[in-house]
This record gives structure tokens, sequence and C-alpha cells, in this order.
């Protein structure tokens, strides 16, 4: 089990490690490694390019991989997505020192290709048996612990070199690897084998054509991407809003401080708040209070005085967005049979990757209009989806789907 968690930190550090150095990397003039001589604008677009094809890959293969280990198995399938994560960080570091743009393009899509590493070790959780709520609970705690370590990784060790965050990544995923060859096994399915005539290149759609069939995932898979769009819109734009706004203008430093509080509402809710909860609430309860309770929260953000009210306020919305998240996952994760764990939880990944990246998009356009606007906007989206969840998550509709899948 340890193996699990420590691969599922190393990859979110992976996933985050890369994101602060893109800019002394391609966009701050002083320390420029990549595209010297090109414009900003260039410079720029190169610098999305590198997020957007680690997370189109992300998106894509998730649930490729996640099918993958239903029926290959776990274990192969977690040493591939750990091996692709490994080649990824050292294949970036050597990018770096050498000054090869392609190579670190070569890198982000092998990483983001076998990114799958999270998905496919819930997947293996889910199949010890024991409860499934706090297993898949714990793992996004060190989900959240990743996410909150890769920007600290990288700002740390880029005074060594830009090139020293991703060998220690390199490092750490060759540790997890050694652990889960030497302590992890899974149950022996006997005559298990894989259908490759029923994984083909275009295998990521028919995971999603597949989720669009089926009434009660669809729903919350639904509820799932919104609540992705509303978060990542709020996520990625509330800095801007709290350095923009009159009355706050919070500095470089004080917003920094703001998402590390926020990073510590993630690990106290996975960690202690979201698996306490679960053993007196159901989950489509907790994930309609979770998501209510996140909502009046980015609304409370546009009401702030004070620069200690914004630090309360990212601690609350750090824990109730996480009180939300794993409850939607164990709610997909009951809605299908044991051998399709892990293509559900790979869709999960998936539908994630999707909705970040449609926030980027919209509240990019938005951002232009006014701080305020993405915020407004996330709050919007994260209502809809506390009040989508309550059909969505209801065993009324489980129930006319199971009936219905009988009946077919």
């Amino acid at each position: 089990m340890i193996a699990l968690f420590l691969l599922i930190l190393v990859d979110s550090i992976s996933a985050t490690v890369i994101i602060p150095l893109l800019g002394p990397l391609l966009i701050e003039p002083a320390t420029l490694v990549f595209l010297p001589d090109a414009a900003l604008p260039l410079r720029n677009f190169v610098s999305g390019l590198l997020v957007a094809v680690y997370v189109l890959m992300m998106l894509y293969m998730a649930p490729v991989l996640g099918r993958l280990s239903d029926q290959w198995g776990r274990r192969p399938v977690l040493l591939l997505c750990g091996a692709g994560v490994l080649l990824g960080n050292l294949l970036a570091g050597i990018a770096i020192e050498l000054h090869l743009l392609p190579l670190l393009f070569l890198s982000r899509l092998i990483g983001g290709a076998t990114a799958g590493a999270q998905p496919s070790a819930q997947a293996a959780l889910v199949d010890m048996g024991s409860n499934k709520a706090r297993l898949l609970s714990y793992s996004m705690l060190f989900s959240s612990l990743g996410f909150v370590l890769g920007p600290v990784v990288a700002s740390a060790l880029s005074t060594i070199s830009f090139s020293a965050p991703l060998h220690l990544c390199t490092l750490l995923t060759l540790i997890a690897l050694v652990l889960l060859l030497a302590s992890y096994r899974e149950a022996d399915k006997p005559g298990r084998k894989v259908d490759w005539s029923s994984i083909s290149i275009w295998e990521g759609v028919r995971c999603f054509r597949d989720a669009a069939g089926d009434r009660a995932v669809r729903g919350l898979l639904g509820c799932f991407l919104l609540m992705q769009v509303a978060w990542g819109s709020f996520f990625v734009f509330v800095s801007i809003y709290l350095m923009g706004t009159s009355g706050l203008q919070m500095s470089l430093t004080q917003v920094g401080a703001f998402m590390s509080i926020m990073g510590i509402g993630f690990c106290i809710s996975n960690g202690l708040v979201q698996p306490a909860l679960a053993e007196r609430f159901g989950m489509r309860s907790l994930a309609v209070a979770g998501l209510g309770l996140n909502a009046a929260t980015m609304v409370l953000c546009l009401m702030l005085t004070s620069i200690y009210q914004a630090y309360a306020v990212a601690l609350i919305a750090g824990i109730t967005v996480n009180v939300a998240y794993p409850s939607i996952v164990t709610l997909l994760s009951d809605r299908v049979a044991a051998e399709r764990q892990g293509w559900i939880l790979g869709m999960v990944g998936s539908t994630a990757a999707m909705g970040w990246g449609i926030s980027s998009l919209v509240s990019g356009a938005l951002g232009g209009l006014g701080h305020a606007l993405p915020v407004m906007l996330a709050a919007g989206l994260m209502a809809g989806a506390a009040l989508a969840m309550t059909v969505a998550g209801s065993d009324r509709q489980s129930a006319g789907a199971t009936a219905k899948a009988r009946r077919d």
C-alpha cells in the first residue's frame, strides 16, 4: 500500500514541478534557456503548448491505461506508468541542460501519456476491498501533497540549476518503482489476458462514448466535469484577482502564502475531514455539501477586505473542494463493477484534465474583461454542479440505470 501512495505522490510532483520553471525558461529575459531570439508572444505560446500537450495526452490516455489495467492487471500498468514518468523526468532534465526544446516536448508527451499512475493506483487500492472511501481520500491526500510540493521543489532547487528539480523527480520515481517491484503484489486472476482487439488507437474516444452511454456514470461525470471547470477557473485566476483588486492588492509573496494555505486545506480535508465525515454521511450528501460550500467560499473571495480574511478563505476553499472531490470519485467507483474500476478511475483523471483545459480557455477570455469575472463564473458553475449533483448522484437514478441495464 505504501508503494501505491508513494507512486501517486511522485506522479503528482512530476506533473506540477515544471509549471513554475516555464517562466524563467521561456519568458523572463534574464534567465531565458529556450528561444532566446524569439519574440515574447511566441515564447508565451510555446510555454502554453508545453502545458497543453501534457494535459491532452493525459486526457486521452488515462482511461486507456485504466481499461488496460482492468484486463492486463494493475501491477504491469503501474510499472509502465512509473517507467514513463521516470523517462519523462529524465528527458526533461537533459533537455534543460542541453537547451533542446524538442526533447522537452518529447518529455512532456511521454509524461502526459503515462500519467495514468494515479487512477491505476487508486483502482489497485479499491481492489484491496477495505474501506474504499477512506483509501480513495488518502490517495488524494498524497496527490494534494504532490500538488503542493511540486512548486516548492521547483522553487528551492532552481537556485542550483533549472534541471535540478527534474533530476530529483527522476530519483524519487526510481525509488517508487523499486518499492513497487519489491512490495506490491495483486491477487492473480486465472486466465486473465489482454483482449488487444478491444483496444485501439481510438480507445480514448471509446471510453468517453461508453461513459456517455451509461446514465448514472454520465450524470456523475458531467457534474465532476462542471466542478473541475469551476475549480480550474478559480484556482488559476484567483491570484490575479487578489493582486489586482483594490483594497487588497496582495503581493506575490502573499499570494504564494494564500496558495500554500489552500494546499494545507487540501491535505487536512483528504487526511482528516472527509474520511471522518464519510463515516457518518452518504457520499452524495457530502458531494452536494462540499460543492455548495465551495461556491459560497468563492463568493466570499469577492467580498474580502483584509489579507487575513483571504487566508481564512483559502483554508476553507481547500477543505470544501476536497470534501466533494473524493466523495464524487467514490460514487463513480460504486457505479461500476470491480473489473471496470481502472476504466472509471481513468475517466476521472481524463475528465479532470478536460475540465482544466476548458477553464483555461473560457476564463482566459473573460479575464481580459475584469479580474473578478473568472471568480464569479467559477462560483456560478460550482453552485450549478452542487444542484446537478442532487439529481446525478441520487439512488433513484442509479436504480433506473441498473434496471435498464438488466433489461438490455
